[in-house]
């Protein structure tokens, strides 16, 4: 069971697929045994909930029915004190009914998650990980993304921390793949880009003119004046990637960006390739001329659907891309199976990052609260159902990795060591928990935009790391810009365009992370797997 994955294509499809279904299930069986919910019980108590809430909808719309038949009659008819009169016992009736049917289906309701709650209860934060992990068993996910690991990352692996103010960490998912470190991380990211505003102003003059018979006449104009102003301002995305390190290539960067080439039809796709072997061509004849690295593999399928051409270490590229490795990737590019060529990816020396479309907008790890409900069958469709759609996201994250069989490979632990840190946590474990906090805990009060949150360590002490937590934000004042615009009359008029300010905020607050456990005695205010922040 702890081999590598040679074709994670097929093995998936052959393999892994089912047995992962198979894993779920039987986890699933029993953790339905150990909690000994009675199954039938809760089904019927459902059942009959489901009932009242029905009748309860019918009741609902007959009820509007009624009034606005009431409505239309007293419009229509004069008498209006009958009308009133036959209508509003049954009216008064349909609400008693309403009352009491809404009060025994919230009894119902309350009874089938009372019924529940003894497997509601079991489900972890790590089931889903679990999973997986007997599945594959090479995969090892961490508990929380430590210091050391970090630093390990950071040190041997090229891994940039992003330490830049214009990211923060919101979650993340830590490990190792044959001891090589990975990190699914979730981005908050600001960009700076520019807003056009627009303003108008209606003018109005008087025109003297000549009506076809020569007489002198005026005539009253008028016209919209339109401006516009563009100005800075801030924006904000989010982003899931995979940080996967590995001593394949240490010197060799490259990227290449999704083509959703699965979409393509045949015809279209040998168009494409043509195309594209005719760059590589002129790519590799410029190369040649200016004594260039670059030199174009001879399976032109694969170069022109991985398009990497910015690579910088030719021996490396080759090394790492094995006539296994392109017929692996050139499989998962085409597929119509898994997502398809959905995935970029960038490698810069021993760190690679996957940024597939099918992750974004993703939870990074499902928690207990996503399996939970009153009814057992949606227990069981959410836990089954979810652990399949999280499993294939995770799958094909790694899949572009696990193609190149290099990057399966244990590393060789003649490495640099790793200095002996006082602080046990990653300043990534720090923003992703801040981030968990009300923002009234760490951002300016004038704060009016999303907020990036940067963490740096400020001491540890009896298993306790102090972080400093910095909030970039943007205030916001309305401004307005005065344009000069040229009329129809043959002046120019003062055009107002009102527009948004944002004046950059920084506020900084000190917090402490440590285990739940261990700040028991603490005012928790965010939690995150078995971590907790605290002032």
């Amino acid at each position: 069971m702890n081999s590598v994955i040679y074709n994670p294509l097929e093995e998936f499809e052959q393999k892994f697929k089912d047995l992962h279904l198979e894993k779920t299930t039987q986890f699933f069986e029993k953790l339905s045994e150990k909690s000994k919910v009675d199954i039938e019980k809760n089904r019927e108590t459902v059942r009959l909930y489901n009932e009242y809430k029905l009748n309860l909808s019918k009741l609902k719309k007959k009820l509007t029915w009624l009034k606005v038949l009431r409505v239309i009659m007293c419009i229509t008819v004069l008498l209006i004190p009958l009308v009133i009169w036959k209508t509003t016992p049954k009216i008064k009736a349909l609400k008693t009914e309403i009352e009491e049917a809404d009060k025994k289906a919230e009894e119902l309701l309350k009874e089938a998650y009372a019924q529940m709650l003894p497997l509601n209860s079991l489900f972890t934060d790590r089931d889903a990980l679990n999973i997986i992990e007997s599945v594959v068993p090479l995969i090892d996910f961490a508990n929380c993304f430590t210091a050391e690991q970090e630093a390990d990352m950071m040190i041997n692996y090229d891994f940039d921390a992003h330490r830049s103010v214009d990211n923060s960490t919101l979650d993340m998912l830590a490990g190792k793949y044959n001891d090589n470190p990975f990190l699914f991380e979730n981005k908050l990211i600001h960009t700076m880009g520019t807003e056009t505003y627009y303003g108008q102003r209606t003018i109005h003059w008087t025109e003297t003119y000549r009506d076809s018979e020569g007489k002198l006449r005026t005539r009253h104009r008028s016209e919209t004046l339109r401006a516009s102003v563009t100005k800075p301002k801030p924006f904000y995305n989010t982003q899931v990637e995979l940080n996967y390190c590995s001593q394949g290539g240490p010197d060799l960067s490259f990227s290449r960006d999704a083509s959703h080439l699965q979409t393509k039809s045949e015809r279209e796709l040998e168009r494409h390739i043509k195309r594209g072997g005719k760059k590589l061509k002129k790519k590799t004849d410029k190369a040649i001329k200016s004594s260039g690295d670059f030199m174009s593999m001879s399976n032109t399928d694969f170069e022109v659907l991985f398009d990497a051409l910015d690579r910088d270490n030719e021996v490396q590229f080759r090394t790492l891309f094995t006539p296994l490795a392109q017929t692996n990737m050139e499989d998962l590019i085409l597929s119509k199976n898994g997502y398809g060529d959905d995935f970029n990816f960038f490698k810069t020396k021993r760190t690679n990052k996957i940024v597939s479309n099918h992750s974004q907008g993703r939870a990074i790890n499902l928690l207990a609260n996503t399996f939970m409900s009153y009814s057992y069958d949606i227990i069981k469709e959410n836990f089954i159902g979810k652990n399949a759609d999280f499993f294939k996201a995770v799958y094909f994250d790694f899949a572009p990795l696990w193609a190149i069989p290099a990057y399966q490979e244990r590393p060789v632990h003649s490495l640099k060591p790793i200095p002996d840190y006082s602080q046990q946590y990653s300043l990534k474990e720090c923003e992703a928990l801040a981030n968990r906090i009300d923002v009234k805990h760490t951002v300016h009060p004038n704060t009016k935009t999303s907020a990036i949150l940067k963490s740096s360590f400020v001491e540890s002490a009896d298993g306790v790391d102090e972080t400093c937590i910095t909030a970039y934000s943007y205030d916001i004042m309305r401004r307005v810009d005065v344009v000069s615009v040229y009329g129809g009359d043959g002046r120019f008029h003062d055009v107002s365009v009102p527009w948004d300010d944002y004046i950059p905020l920084v506020q900084t607050n000190n917090f402490y992370i440590s285990t739940v456990e261990r700040a028991k005695e603490q005012d928790i205010i965010a939690k995150r797997n078995n971590l907790c922040i605290y002032k």
